[in-house]
C-alpha cells in the first residue's frame, strides 16, 4: 500500500489546522502493509470510540437554548451564547468554561464548536432509544444493535467482511461491555476481537525475541524451533497425549502466526516512541518507527495519555495493515494532565461520563471535548496517510462514538450545576464520509427534550417514532457496504451517504 503525507488536495483541506504543522513536515509513512492473502477490492476501516458512562447528545450535537423551550429553568439547556448553531446544518456545539467539575477542583475549557465546523460534512446524528441503563450491558447493546445479528458486533461484522487475510483485523482497548466478544457461533475466528490492555506495551508482544539483550541471531533462533516444531515437541508425553485437542491445535497455529509478525517487523512499526535515555531501544536492537517524529507532534502527550496512546496504536494497526477495526475510549479511571504542575487539567474523571452523577454539565462538557479533540488528531492523520489510487485513509473510515445510554433531560430549578441520572432515550454520532454527513436524522421535542426519531428511507424527522439499536446497528453496517444478507436487518437508507 502507497502511503504519502504531502498530497497537495488533502494539505490544503487541512491548512487551518494547527496539528498540520507536524505533517508538513513528513515525506512519508511506511511504504509496505502487514497484509497477506488480502480479500480484493478496497478496504472499509471502523473505528469505534467507546464513550464509557454514558454521553448526552443533548450536551453536545443537539444542545438547546433557553430562549427556545417554555420550562426553560427545570430542563438540561443552555444559556444562548454558549450554544452554537454550526452552518448549514442542524448540529449545535456547546463552547463553555467552569472552574470546578462538582467537587474536583480543576477547570474546565470545552470548545465543541472548533471540531464541528471543520468536519460538519461528516457528521451525522442518529437518535435513538436504548433498552438498558446498566452499564455492561448497555454497553454490549451498543455495539450489538441489542443482538440485532446473532449478536455480533459491529467490529467483527467488518472484519468478517474486511479482515480475511490481515493478522489482526479486530483489536480491542476498552473495557466493561464493550470488550465483550459477540455471541455468534457462525463468525470466522479470524474476526473476533484481540483484547489490548496496555497499547503502549503491545507492539513489543509482536515479536517472540527481539528486544532481549543478548538473544541468539535470527539464524539460531530459526534453528531452534524447527528442532523444537519436528523433533522435541513431538517426540513429549504432553504432545502425544493431548496434541489433537482442539485447544492445542489452535494454540500452535497461532504460534505458526508469530513468523509473519516479525518478517514485518511490527515490533518497530507500531512503536512511536523515541529513543531517549528513559527508552533505550537502540540498546535492545529496535528502531521505532521512522515516523514517530511527526506521530508524536500529532498526538505529544503518547504513553501518560492512555486516550491519546490508544488512538494512535488504532491508526498505526490500520495504516500499517494490520487491521480493520479498532475499539478504544474513555476508561473510568482519573487521569490528569499535569503539563502545567500549577494548574494541572482533569482529562477523565471518575467512571468518565457517569460522574455526571455529581456535576453533569461539567463532566459531560469536558469529556465531550477530550473525545472532539481526539478524534480531530486521528482524522487528521487518515485524511493525510494515502490508502490507494490517491485515496486517503479517510476516505474509507468511519468513527462510530458508542455510549451506554443518554442522561436526564431535567434539572433543578436554574441550577447551573446539577446531578443526572441514566435515561435510555439518546442520539449517536457517526462521522465518516461514508454517511450522510451534515444532518441530524430525527429532532428534538422542545417540551421534554427528549429524541424522536426519522424516517429509515428519506431521513426525514417523525415525531412520535423512536429509532431503535438494531436499526442504528443496521445503519453503521450498510454504510460500511457490509454484506448482511441472511441477517434480517432492516433497511436505513437515510443514513447512507451513496444510495
Amino acid at each position: 500500500m502507497k502511503t504519502a503525507m504531502n498530497r497537495r488536495k488533502v494539505l490544503q483541506m487541512l491548512m487551518g489546522s494547527p496539528l498540520l504543522n507536524g505533517c508538513l513536515k513528513a515525506q512519508s509513512v511506511p511504504t509496505s502493509g502487514l497484509a497477506s492473502g488480502a480479500s480484493a477490492g478496497p478496504r472499509k476501516f471502523l473505528f469505534v470510540f467507546t464513550a464509557m458512562g454514558g454521553a448526552s447528545i443533548n450536551d453536545c450535537f443537539l444542545a438547546r437554548r433557553a430562549s427556545e423551550v417554555k420550562d426553560a429553568s427545570t430542563l438540561n439547556v443552555f444559556p444562548d451564547l454558549l450554544v452554537k448553531s454550526i452552518d448549514g446544518t442542524e448540529l449545535r456545539a456547546v463552547d463553555m468554561a467552569s472552574d470546578a467539575i462538582g467537587a474536583l477542583p480543576f477547570p474546565v475549557k470545552a470548545v465543541q464548536s472548533r471540531f464541528l465546523s471543520k468536519y460538519k460534512n461528516d457528521i451525522m446524528v442518529a437518535t435513538c432509544t436504548g433498552t438498558a441503563v446498566a452499564h455492561p450491558e448497555a454497553q454490549r447493546r451498543s455495539v450489538t444493535g441489542h443482538d440485532a445479528w446473532n449478536g455480533r458486533t459491529l467490529q467483527e461484522a467488518v472484519a468478517a467482511q474486511y479482515g480475511q487475510g490481515l493478522l489482526l483485523p479486530n483489536i480491542n482497548m476498552a473495557t466493561v461491555g464493550y470488550a465483550e466478544h459477540g455471541r455468534d457461533r457462525s463468525l470466522p475466528g479470524f474476526a473476533m476481537a484481540e483484547p489490548v490492555p496496555d497499547p503502549a506495551f503491545f507492539p513489543f508482544s509482536l515479536h517472540g525475541y527481539k528486544g532481549i539483550q543478548g538473544v541468539p541471531d535470527d539464524a539460531l533462533m530459526a534453528m531452534a524451533r524447527q528442532l523444537r516444531d519436528q523433533k522435541l515437541e513431538p517426540q513429549s508425553a504432553f504432545y502425544q497425549t493431548f496434541g489433537a485437542n482442539p485447544l492445542i491445535q489452535d494454540w500452535m497455529k497461532f504460534r505458526a502466526q508469530q513468523g509473519r509478525f516479525e518478517q514485518a517487523d511490527a515490533i518497530n512499526r507500531l512503536n512511536p516512541f523515541e529513543d531517549s535515555k528513559d527508552l533505550p531501544f537502540k540498546n535492545f536492537g529496535l528502531n521505532p518507527n521512522r515516523d514517530g517524529e511527526i506521530l508524536r507532534e500529532v498526538f505529544p502527550d503518547i504513553g501518560p495519555d492512555p486516550l491519546q496512546t490508544q488512538a494512535l496504536l488504532a491508526y498505526l494497526s490500520v495504516t500499517q495493515g494490520l487491521t480493520c477495526t479498532a475499539t478504544f475510549g474513555l476508561g473510568m479511571n482519573v487521569t490528569i494532565d499535569g503539563k502545567d504542575e500549577d494548574n494541572p487539567l482533569l482529562t477523565n474523571t471518575p467512571t468518565a461520563f457517569d460522574y455526571s452523577h455529581n456535576a453533569h454539565r461539567s463532566t459531560q462538557a469536558v469529556l465531550w471535548h477530550r473525545i472532539l479533540d481526539t478524534m480531530d488528531r486521528l482524522i487528521t492523520l487518515l485524511k493525510v496517510t494515502e490508502y490507494q489510487n490517491g485515496e486517503s485513509y479517510w476516505d474509507h473510515s468511519m468513527i462510530y462514538i458508542a455510549t451506554d445510554f443518554g442522561r436526564d433531560k431535567t434539572r433543578k430549578e436554574n441550577l447551573r450545576e446539577f446531578p443526572s441520572g441514566h435515561d435510555v432515550n439518546n442520539g449517536v454520532v457517526i462521522i465518516s464520509p461514508m454517511v450522510n454527513g451534515g444532518r441530524v436524522l430525527g429532532g428534538v421535542d422542545l417540551k421534554t427534550l427528549k429524541t424522536y426519531g426519522f424516517n429509515p428511507e428519506t431521513g426525514d424527522p417523525e415525531s412520535g417514532r423512536e429509532m431503535t439499536e438494531k436499526e442504528i446497528y443496521a445503519g453503521i453496517l450498510h454504510a460500511l457496504d457490509v454484506d448482511t444478507s441472511g441477517s434480517g436487518l432492516p433497511s436505513m437508507r437515510a443514513m447512507r451517504r451513496k444510495v
